[in-house]
């Protein structure tokens, strides 16, 4: 815990290692070192998926978000940190480099230690940014090389796309709440998984349809389809389906053959990494 007693050296315990500090900048130098990439955050890193490392870079930003709101705030009312930052719930802070116990460390003590607190947010908000940089930099790479290794998707390659829908592509799973569009070709056919069942989308010539795990053919209508187990669904699935939801996802049809997918599920709906990355130009 930390102890200030008016002149007397701030004294701050990690766990059995007790530290003293005489100035700010004693404390402000000691977290110099905590604002780097762990190596086991960066190994850990290099083995998520696109929309793995998409979801952590989210996360980062809305915590950071917070926290530059908390010191914007504390600019024109000083005082105002030390209630701020035991408002915001402990785990939100990574326990790399023991910030956790930084930060929970300075919950104890009076405004007296402010400074300190302020020092730590800002020194924490250092080490996201080192997060986001890395993350950022894996994101691009892994989406070139998805959009690299994709196959194109046209009307003069359909015996190609067929043959493709037999391979094992890199099933990437779609942000629920967030719509991914995809572009419908005549002779397409697209990979679709609802939860672990396989379904696709084809592109014909005047239409598009929703093929589901048992073969069935659903044509598409302008506007909003619901897929789900729900019997208001617009496509219903097999009630046996238990791990799919009854509203799961909503297939949008719009003009050029453009559709719209937004999952609504618990379990998932999965589509070929490639139309996530053509979707997420960059993490901004």
């Amino acid at each position: 815990m930390l102890t200030n007693i008016l002149s007397k050296p701030i004294e701050f315990a990690i766990g059995e290692h007790t530290y003293k500090f005489s100035s700010l900048a004693d404390f402000e130098f000691s977290l110099a070192g905590r604002t780097s990439l762990p190596i086991e955050k960066f190994k850990r890193i290099m083995k998520l998926s696109l929309g793995e490392l998409k979801k952590e870079y989210k996360k980062i930003k809305v915590v950071e978000k917070e926290l530059v709101s908390m010191l914007s705030v504390s600019i024109s009312q000083p005082g105002s940190i030390d209630r701020s930052l035991r408002e915001i719930d402990i785990n939100v802070f990574s326990q790399d480099h023991g910030w956790r116990t930084v930060i929970s460390a300075l919950h104890n003590g009076n405004s007296e230690l402010n400074d300190f607190r302020h020092i730590a947010i800002v020194k924490y908000l250092q080490y996201l940014s080192s997060i986001q940089e890395v993350l950022k930099e894996f994101y691009g790479e892994k989406k070139k090389e998805i959009l690299k290794s994709s196959p194109s998707h046209s009307k003069s390659t359909k015996d190609q796309n067929s043959k493709d829908l037999s391979i094992q592509h890199e099933m990437e799973r779609l942000s629920k709440g967030e719509n991914v569009a995809i572009h419908v070709n005549e002779g397409d056919e697209i990979a679709l998984l609802l939860s672990n069942h396989r379904c696709s989308i084809i592109g014909e010539e005047s239409s598009i349809k929703f093929v589901d795990e048992s073969g069935r053919h659903y044509q598409l209508k302008d506007g909003k389809n619901i897929i789900g187990r729900g019997s208001n669904s617009d496509i219903v699935m097999s009630k046996n389906l238990r791990d799919i939801s009854r509203m799961h996802v909503v297939i949008e049809g719009s003009e050029r053959n453009m559709l719209y997918l937004t999952d609504l599920s618990s379990h998932g709906t999965f589509v070929p990494a490639k139309y996530v990355a053509e979707n997420s130009l960059s993490l901004i």
